[in-house]
């Protein structure tokens, strides 16, 4: 059987689960991406002074993991703070579709034809 279900995390925890629903948009992206390339630098020079002066590659190694750790619980996750500019897309209609397949339907005719049908349409619309 199973061990995991989403719907029995959200009945758990449902603050887990919407976070868990989330997904991070494109500035988002952008400022994540950034601050894990500062941080990962930031730890690695902090990581090579303190083993250059210790002459111990062992701490430098440790400052990189700490900032490989610390930045991926932070830019992993799809956290709010990611989400601060979400994309509004374009409504879908589904009257354009339904245009499109009347026009595949019906056998090629000229443009004046079928614009002539289309001001007719949008009239009767009115």
């Amino acid at each position: 059987g199973k061990f995991f279900s989403w719907s029995c995390a959200h009945a758990a925890a449902p603050e887990l689960s919407a976070l868990l629903a989330r997904s991070m948009d494109f500035k988002g992206q952008f400022w994540c991406e950034r601050f894990f390339q500062v941080l990962v630098v930031l730890f690695g020079l902090a990581g090579f002074a303190v083993g250059y002066m210790k002459q111990d590659f062992r701490v430098t190694f440790q400052f990189l993991s700490a900032g490989g750790g610390i930045s991926a619980v932070i830019c992993l996750p799809d956290w709010p703070w990611w989400n601060r500019n979400p994309v509004s897309w374009i409504p879908y209609d589904s009257e354009e579709e339904e245009e499109e397949e009347e026009e595949e339907e019906e056998p090629a005719k000229p443009k004046k034809e079928k614009n002539k049908e289309k001001k007719k349409k949008s009239q009767k619309a009115q």
